[in-house]
C-alpha cells in the first residue's frame, strides 16, 4: 500500500480552504431556495389589486430609517412628487446597453418619503458624466410594488458616497440610502407605465435560481477537485519520500 504523505502545510491549507468552498455552495444554494419562495409570493401578487399607502400608514408605527413591515411584492397606490434626490446604481446592464438603475426619493404629501426604483437608464459615453434625467413635476399618483431586499454583493473596503445629489454608488444598501435620504429602507419598483417610469427594472428575472445552482455546482466542484488533488499529492509524496528511502537503504545496507 502507497504511503500517504502531504505534510503538514498541504494539510493546513485544504482543511482551511474546504469548509469554506463548502459553505459557499450552501450559501448559493439557501440563496436559490429564497429565490424560488420570493417567485411564489410574486406570482400571488400579481393577481391582488394595489393597497392604498393612506390606508397602510394608519396600520404601521414604522419610522423612517426602517423597512416597511409590509410582504413582498404588494402593490401600493400614492400620491406625491419627486424630489430632486437620486441614486445612480451602478453597474446595470439591459439589452447589452450599460447603465444604471436610477433610485430618487419621492415625498408623500406632507407624509413619508420612499424610495423609488424608476428603472434602468443608459450610460452616456463619458463614464465620469452621469445622466441627465428629468423627472414629472407636481403631484402624480403611482403604483409600485414593494421589492424584497436580496442582500448585498461582497465588497471589499466601504464604499463612500459623494455629498452632493445626485449620488453614484456600486450597491443598493438600502440603510445607508435610508441615512443619506432619510426615507424608509425599502426599495419600491415602478410598473410599466407610470409616471415617471424609464425602462421598467426587471421583476421575474432576478428571482430565477438558476444562477445560484451554478454557483453552488462550481463551489462544490472546486471542493471536490481540492479533495482529489489533495490525495494525488499526498500519494506521489509518499512515493517519492518512499523512493528516497529504499535509495539511502541500498547505499547502506
Amino acid at each position: 500500500m502507497k504511503a500517504f504523505k502531504p505534510g503538514v502545510r498541504m494539510s493546513i491549507f485544504a482543511l482551511l480552504l474546504l469548509p469554506v468552498l463548502l459553505s459557499l455552495g450552501s450559501w448559493q444554494l439557501q440563496r436559490g431556495a429564497l429565490k424560488r419562495e420570493l417567485e411564489q409570493e410574486y406570482l400571488q401578487q400579481l393577481t391582488r389589486l394595489p393597497v392604498d399607502l393612506a390606508q397602510y400608514r394608519a396600520n404601521t408605527q414604522t419610522q423612517l430609517g426602517e423597512p416597511l413591515p409590509i410582504e413582498p411584492f404588494t402593490r401600493l397606490r400614492m400620491t406625491g412628487r419627486y424630489v430632486d434626490q437620486m441614486f445612480f446604481l451602478d453597474n446595470q446592464v439591459s439589452n447589452g446597453d450599460v447603465g444604471y438603475w436610477l433610485l430618487q426619493v419621492f415625498v408623500v404629501g406632507d407624509g413619508p418619503r420612499l424610495l423609488i426604483n424608476r428603472g434602468f437608464v443608459a450610460a452616456p459615453r463619458d463614464r465620469e458624466t452621469l445622466p441627465v434625467v428629468d423627472s414629472p413635476a407636481g403631484d402624480v399618483t403611482l403604483i409600485a410594488s414593494v421589492w424584497p431586499d436580496l442582500g448585498l454583493p461582497p465588497l471589499f473596503g466601504d464604499e463612500t458616497w459623494s455629498a452632493e445629489w445626485p449620488k453614484r454608488i456600486q450597491r443598493k444598501n438600502l440603510q445607508k440610502i435610508s441615512q443619506a435620504a432619510s426615507l424608509w429602507a425599502t426599495e419600491l419598483r415602478l410598473e410599466p407605465g407610470q409616471p415617471g417610469t424609464l425602462q421598467a427594472a426587471p421583476f421575474a428575472e432576478p428571482l430565477s435560481d438558476a444562477k445560484h445552482r451554478g454557483y453552488a455546482l462550481t463551489w462544490f466542484g472546486l471542493a471536490v477537485a481540492l479533495v482529489i488533488g489533495y490525495v494525488v499529492y499526498g500519494v506521489r509524496q509518499g512515493s517519492v519520500r518512499q523512493q528516497s528511502v529504499d535509495k539511502l537503504a541500498t547505499k547502506h545496507p
